[in-house]
C-alpha cells in the first residue's frame, strides 16, 4: 500500500536533524534564519524625532498670541539638541533631528511665511505636530522578530538599527546532490545519440541555491560498488543527500539496496502521486537521504514537495502559507493518485485572482514543459474530474 502525499510529507517533516546554531556577520545574514529573537536595544525612535523640515517652537508662546518667531539657531539631524531657553524664539530644524528641550511642536516650512531671520506662523496650529515620539515604534527590550524568522531586507535593516554586528542563526546542512545513470554526460560534452547531459544535477542544485545552500554536485555511474563507496563517504560528510535516479524497479536501480546495506533506514519507498511515484526517503543518524526519480519533472516535483519543506523545517521556519489558484480549463485524471499538474500562472486583471492553466507535456521526461510552467497544482486523488473555476493548492519553484 503506497503512502498518500500527505502521509509521506508528514513522515518527512517529522524528522529532525541536530544542526545547531552559529554566529554570522550582519553582511552574511541575508536569507538565514534567526535562532534567537531580535530585541530592541533601546527605544525606537530613541528621542522625539522631528518628522518635517521647518521650525520647532514652544506652543505656549503661540497659544499666548505670538505669531512671529525669530530664529535662535539651525539644528540638523545628528546635532546634539540644546535647550531653547527663550520660548519667544524658534529653532530652524531638519527632518530626523532630535527635538530640542523647551520645544513642543514643529511647523512645516510650507505653512510658514519667511522673513529676515524670522518666521510668521499661521492660525489654527495644534501642539505636538510633526513629531515621531520616543518609543512610538518600540520600547527597549521589545521583541521585534521571533526566533525562526527568515532574515530579509526589513530584518537586515532592523538588525543594523539595533546594533547586531553578529547574528545568531540556524546552521545550514551540508548537502550533496547526486545524479546516477550511465546515460549521463557532463554539460560541457557533446552527447552521443543514446546519451543525455546531467541536467538534473544543476536543476536541483539551483533550487537549493535559491534557499541559500551551496550543494556539492556529483555524478555516479550505475555501478553498485562505485555507488556504495561514494555514498558511504557522503553519509559521513553530509547531513542531506539528494539522489536523482536509480530508485525505481529496474535491474540497474541499485540505490535502495545499496543504502540499506550502508545502514540507511528506509522511511518510505513509493508515494501515491504523479509524477514522482518511486520516491525513496531514508535516514542514518544525522543524515537524511532523498532518492528522487530520475525524469526531470519527477525530480523537480519531489524536490519541491519534500526536500524543500524538510530543509525549511530544519532551519526552524514554519510551513509557508498555503497558496491557491483557480483552474482556467477542465482537467481529467482517472488514476487514484495525487496529481501535481504543471501549470502556467497569471493574475486576473479585474479580480486579482491567481489563474492556473495546465501545461501540455509529454510526461515526466519532458523537461521543456518546465519552461512553460511556474508551479505544480495539487489535484486530489479522490476524484477524476476537475472543473474550470475550481480552486486548488499549488507550489511554485
Amino acid at each position: 500500500m503506497l503512502l498518500t502525499y500527505l502521509e509521506a510529507l508528514a513522515l518527512v517533516l517529522a524528522q529532525r536533524l541536530a544542526l545547531g546554531h552559529e554566529r554570522v556577520t550582519l553582511e552574511a545574514a541575508q536569507g538565514r534564519v534567526l535562532s534567537a529573537p531580535l530585541l530592541a536595544d533601546r527605544d525606537h525612535p530613541p528621542f522625539d524625532r522631528v518628522a518635517m523640515d521647518g521650525i520647532a517652537i514652544h506652543y505656549a508662546a503661540y497659544a499666548a498670541g505670538q505669531r512671529n518667531f525669530p530664529v535662535a539657531w539651525l539644528q540638523a539631524a545628528g546635532d546634539a539638541p540644546r535647550p531653547l531657553e527663550d520660548i519667544t524664539r524658534c529653532v530652524e530644524i531638519m527632518t530626523g533631528a532630535a527635538l530640542p528641550p523647551g520645544c513642543t511642536t514643529v511647523v512645516r516650512y510650507e505653512d510658514l511665511e519667511a522673513g529676515e531671520g524670522t518666521f510668521r506662523l499661521p492660525e489654527g496650529l495644534e501642539d505636538g505636530a510633526h513629531l515621531h515620539r520616543r518609543g512610538k515604534d518600540s520600547l527597549a527590550g521589545a521583541m521585534l522578530a521571533p526566533a525562526g524568522q527568515r532574515i530579509g531586507v526589513a530584518e537586515i535593516g532592523m538588525l543594523a538599527t539595533c546594533g547586531y554586528a553578529g547574528v545568531e542563526v540556524s546552521k545550514r546542512p551540508r548537502v550533496m546532490v547526486v545524479a546516477t545513470g550511465n546515460e549521463l554526460v557532463p554539460v560541457s560534452e557533446v552527447p552521443l545519440p543514446h546519451q543525455i547531459r546531467q541536467s538534473n544535477l544543476y536543476q536541483v542544485g539551483a533550487l537549493l541555491a535559491g534557499q541559500g545552500l551551496q550543494p556539492t554536485l556529483k555524478h555516479l555511474r550505475d555501478d553498485p560498488e562505485l555507488i556504495r563507496s561514494a555514498l558511504a563517504q557522503a553519509l559521513e560528510d553530509y547531513e542531506v543527500i539528494v539522489l536523482s535516479g536509480g530508485v525505481s524497479m529496474g535491474k540497474l536501480d541499485f540505490i535502495p539496496q545499496v543504502l540499506r546495506e550502508l545502514g540507511v533506514r528506509q522511511l518510505l519507498h513509493g508515494v501515491a502521486q504523479r509524477p514522482g511515484k518511486p520516491l525513496w526517503v531514508g535516514r542514518r543518524g544525522e543524515t537524511m537521504v532523498f532518492g528522487l526519480p530520475g525524469n526531470p519533472v519527477s525530480t523537480l516535483c519531489c524536490a519541491v514537495h519534500y526536500v524543500l519543506p524538510f530543509l525549511m523545517a530544519q532551519a526552524g521556519l514554519p510551513p509557508p502559507p498555503p497558496e491557491y489558484a483557480q483552474l482556467t480549463e477542465d482537467c481529467h485524471f482517472a488514476a487514484p493518485l495525487t496529481l501535481f499538474q504543471l501549470v502556467a500562472l497569471r493574475s486576473d486583471a479585474a479580480t486579482g485572482t491567481l489563474l492556473a492553466t495546465p501545461t501540455r507535456n509529454a510526461g515526466s521526461g519532458d523537461s521543456t514543459s518546465l519552461l512553460r510552467s511556474a508551479a505544480f497544482l495539487e489535484l486530489p486523488p479522490d476524484r477524476a474530474h476537475f472543473r474550470r473555476g475550481e480552486v486548488f493548492p499549488l507550489r511554485r519553484w
